[in-house]
């Protein structure tokens, strides 16, 4: 099975699309956002010339010229491609409208030439519902104009404007039985329905003058029944496809007048907004869950998966969120924390939607993937302490029992040194004692010993607050006098690696207080550190390395990593502002180029990724991704706060 890297998604809480940089139809994910992927192969095309006489062009073909583009703070998506002999203009507009289960593409096809054009619109499609390959059925109602799917609990209806020719078939093998091979004449031979591994395609002539076009549409509308497929279908036609398309448009725009309106250069303004916008897509409207990104490699041929709710990747989705103006996000996630949590008192490596572990490799005793739980701890006592003071006791009262399972389970981790337990690093890859999941634990523990307060559970209290002191000197006693090695190794000895996870003793766990000056001189020191041992050089600026010798994916840039160290530079710059304005400017500087550094290895449409590839093949790497969007939110928002104290652009945006 490829692995498909998409340029764009599109979605609304119940449903989640990805496309390629063609429109290629990537994914369709139903009835949750990670499962089940039921979409094979969604392929647009144009066929040019009378059928029989002409030539296919499927849209990734390169004699067509391409521009990808988001509507202004909608997640509406626009595929615009061009021909340049003959000169036609195909034009996708990709939406789900909100509170459905579906997908709409508006298409416009236009004659740009001088003579008349004659052709016809294709889509060919590919459905393996609930991600079975086999036991489907598919059928085309020629009185109604819209094809039907179905197996056990899902259906796809796709109707909206009828094709003037059809086809179903097979998707065994490319020969006569098959939907893709009939289309290559520009014709299909009508055959209304098919069992098994099938496929399907419809064509929509157009014989167009110069200048003239010609619109058509199609909705994919998912439900758990033919009967509820259809009936959405024929809800959303009624509702007509251009209000549809505004309704869409100003529900994205009304969600996102929501958020804080911040002081910013204007690049960076709009990755601002494009984030919010990316990181709404992935959280599960039916359980609350965040995905770390859409799946794009279902059989972890090049990686272990993305398509699943980790707990740090979601937590520091669902916090940034919250701060950015969303505090539901954060709610609905802890919610789904409670739900999720295992009876140890942890959480796993990733969860499923519907909160049961998803496979896994760092779930084994002394290798599990410890600051998973911390990151969701510390959402839950953030959720409980940042409620209005009137709230609170009923908020703890809520999440008492899941903060003091999840508390106790991670105490037990800590030993005299103040270290955990050997555990799974942050990367995934090395077991171990890690700086970074110390610091999580200190940071976990602290807040859950506020919440023991709240609770009136002085012992707790008393012993969490302790147990988070002593990790804090632990993990300050690994500092070996220019930076934080990574930790220690199973053997015993100082793991003296350079890893840009030591980043988290600055952010997001603030062991490190850049007001406190020994402690601002170690983050500091650090910081330049990694910035020597990791920088990678990327043309335009310099990127961040994850850690030393990392091979993975044959070597790549952290677009999370490069907005971590920006992140760190601005909680600095925040630090400095009053005192020490020029080191303030210095720092924001620095911070700016890392943050367009990753804006200019971003999607084509503006989609950040976790990972920079530096192979051909991999420019970018898992889009949109929660953890790197929540960064640029953490850095627009520490420039904001920094706006009007040091020299800089930016300005008040609306």
């Amino acid at each position: 099975m490829p692995v498909y890297l998409p340029t764009a998604a599109v979605g609304n809480g119940r449903v989640l699309c990805t496309l390629g940089h063609a429109g290629e139809l990537m994914t369709f994910f139903y009835p949750r956002l990670d499962f089940a992927q039921n979409v094979e192969e969604g392929l647009p095309l144009l066929y040019v010339g009378d059928p029989g006489h002409g030539r296919l062009l499927w849209t990734f073909d390169g004699a067509f010229s391409r521009a990808q583009a988001y509507h202004r703070d909608t997640n509406v998506l626009e595929t615009r491609l061009t021909l340049a002999d003959p000169r036609v203009e195909l034009t996708l507009t990709d939406f789900c409208p909100p509170e459905s289960t579906a997908l709409v593409r508006l298409v416009r096809v236009e004659n740009l030439g001088e003579r008349l054009q004659v052709g016809a619109f294709g889509h060919y499609f590919d459905l393996r519902l609930g991600e079975i390959y086999g036991k489907q059925a598919v059928g085309h109602d020629a009185l109604e104009g819209y094809f039907l799917q179905y197996f056990r609990g899902i259906a796809m209806a796709v109707g909206g404007t009828a094709p003037d020719v059809w086809r179903c078939g097979k998707s065994l093998a490319f020969d006569e039985r098959s939907a893709k091979h009939d289309l290559q004449d520009g014709h299909l031979n009508g055959q209304p329905e098919d069992i098994g591994r099938v496929n399907f395609a419809g064509l929509w002539r157009w014989q167009l003058q110069p200048g003239e076009h010609r619109e058509l549409h199609l909705i994919l509308s998912a439900g758990v029944s033919r009967e509820a497929a259809l009936e959405q279908l024929a809800r959303l036609k009624a509702m007509g496809v251009d209000a549809l398309r505004q309704q869409t448009k100003n529900h994205w725009r009304g969600w996102l007048q929501r958020r804080r309106h911040l002081v910013l250069p204007p690049d960076v303004d709009g990755a601002y907004r494009r984030a919010l916008l990316a990181m709404a897509l992935l959280q599960d409207a039916s359980t609350g869950s965040i995905l770390a990104a859409p799946e794009f490699d279902p059989a972890y041929e090049r990686c272990g998966g993305y398509g699943y709710c980790w707990p740090r990747d979601a937590s520091e989705a669902a916090e940034a969120m919250a701060v950015a103006g969303y505090p539901e996000v954060l709610s609905r996630l802890c919610s789904w924390y409670r739900q999720a949590q295992l009876d140890s008192g942890l959480w796993g490596q990733r969860h499923w939607a519907d909160g049961q572990v998803a496979a896994s490799w760092a779930l084994r005793r002394g290798f599990e993937q410890l600051d998973q739980t911390a990151a969701a701890l510390c959402s839950l006592c953030g959720h409980v302490l940042s409620g209005p003071n009137d709230e609170r006791p009923q908020r703890v009262a809520e999440y008492w029992e899941a903060i003091q399972r999840a508390a106790s389970a991670l105490a037990a981790q800590v030993d005299d040194r103040g270290l955990h337990h050997h555990a799974c690093d942050l990367w995934e890859t090395y077991c171990g004692i890690f700086v970074y999941t110390n610091a999580a634990f200190a940071r976990a523990l602290s807040l859950a010993a506020e919440c023991a307060g709240l609770a009136e559970r002085p012992r707790l209290q008393q012993q969490w607050s302790e147990t988070a002191a002593r990790l804090k000197a632990g993990t300050l006693e690994l500092f070996n006098g220019t930076y934080f090695p990574r930790g220690m190794r199973q053997d015993g000895e100082v793991d003296d690696v350079v890893d840009s996870s030591t980043l988290g003793l600055c952010e997001p766990w603030r062991l490190l207080s850049p007001s406190h000056p020994e402690e601002r001189a170690m983050a500091l020191s650090n910081l330049r550190e990694i910035e020597r041992r990791l920088l990678q050089p990327l043309g335009d600026g310099h990127g961040l390395r994850r850690f030393e010798g990392d091979v993975y994916l044959g070597g790549v840039v952290g677009c999370v990593n490069t907005l971590w160290l920006a992140q760190v530079y601005l909680r600095l710059a925040v630090a400095e502002q009053a005192e020490n304005p020029a080191e303030a400017a210095s720092f924001r500087g620095r911070a700016l180029d890392y943050i367009r550094v990753c804006l200019s290895r971003a999607t084509p449409t503006g989609l950040l990724p976790e990972l920079i590839g530096l192979q051909p093949d991999t420019p970018y790497w898992a889009a949109p991704h929660a953890w790197a969007s929540a960064l640029l939110v953490r850095c627009a928002l520490l420039l904001d706060e920094l706006q009007g104290t040091v020299p800089g652009e930016g300005e008040r945006t609306t």
